[in-house]
């Protein structure tokens, strides 16, 4: 599992064989790219990329809800070619404004190209390191323990020396047991009932817990909201409708660690809401939280609140 994390499609190291003895070897991919210096640059660079397209994106939707806008405030003056020739033109942005999304966030398009194009360059080196390794080590095989292997014995393990062969251009050379930070990511909270919907609760709850998690990048890897909205984007997902074994596949393709969802409902001045923080991998609920608010601030401490809750629950698991 390729771990430039939150933004990178997934990635599998091929398998190597180099011809001797037979001698098989194991490694981690995930956690090779977890460790791997080079990965940080290219993340930055892939999450730069898709902030350019997604503000793009909203540029083109504000337009068209502009002309929409217009349209509203003035068809009633207008005359019956000037009102059609306005839905034209309404229709010919929203075509170009959906082509814009199928070209740049649709398979194929241009998300997965710079992808391919960030990539292409730590697989050759992530493999080429393996090879050297896997000779040196006298292994005729080296397999990916994320394929479906479910036992290694230690000593067949070479994940740390490729990582450290890796690592050597920037002058790190010794792996520590767990030191990459683990990645986590929030999904738009499950709106529950037509109030919350009205008012995008879901969304606002991700808003605010985001903000909260920022408190914790020195301890985490925090996965942007983009990287997940890309995802949903991939696979016509809507957050609203997005069940639980999507939710983890969205999770899963945005490299997450951890993934915090829930869900949210309002009636009247009170909003409810349960948020939960499960491990990806396995699908195990570490912590939930559950919690009911009257008021804008208090909502927004309760969540901050939680969050924190969370956050320790997951320490304390470790």
């Amino acid at each position: 599992m390729i771990n430039i994390r939150h933004s990178f499609l997934l990635m599998v190291i091929p398998l190597l064989i180099v011809a001797k003895e037979q001698k098989v070897g194991f490694v981690e991919s995930s956690k090779i790219l977890a460790q791997y210096q080079a990965t940080a640059r290219a993340n930055e660079q892939f999450n730069e990329f898709v902030n350019i397209c997604r503000d793009s994106a909203a540029k083109l939707q504000l337009g068209i809800q502009n002309l929409k806008n217009e349209f509203e405030a003035q068809k009633l003056m207008l005359s019956e070619e000037a009102r059609l020739k306005k839905l034209d033109e309404i229709e010919r942005f929203t075509q170009a404004y959906n082509q814009y999304l199928q070209d740049v966030f649709g398979p194929g398009g241009k998300i997965e190209q710079k992808n391919d194009e960030l990539m292409a360059p730590l697989l050759k080196k992530i493999n080429d390191a393996i090879a050297k390794i896997a000779q040196q080590e006298g292994f005729s095989m080296v397999l990916d323990l994320s394929e479906d292997i479910f036992y290694a014995s230690p000593e067949l393990n070479i994940t740390d020396l490729v990582i450290n062969e890796l690592n050597r251009e920037y002058g790190v050379t010794t792996t520590l047991p767990g030191a990459a930070k683990k990645y986590i990511g929030i999904l738009p909270l499950k709106e529950e009932n037509n109030e919350a919907m009205a008012e995008n609760l879901g969304m606002k709850c991700q808003n605010e817990l985001y903000n909260a998690l920022k408190n914790y990048e020195q301890s985490y890897n925090i996965v942007s909201k983009a990287a997940l909205l890309t995802e949903m984007t991939r696979r016509k997902l809507d957050y609203k409708l997005i069940d639980e074994n999507q939710a983890f596949q969205v999770a899963s393709y945005a490299m997450c660690n951890y993934i915090i969802m829930g869900k949210v409902s309002k009636t009247g001045t009170r909003i409810d809401y349960t948020i939960s923080l499960r491990d990806v991998s396995s699908r195990v609920e570490i912590a939930s939280r559950s919690s009911s608010v009257t008021d804008d601030i208090k909502f927004s401490e309760s969540l901050r609140n939680d969050l924190m809750a969370l956050i320790e629950a997951l320490r304390k698991s470790k």
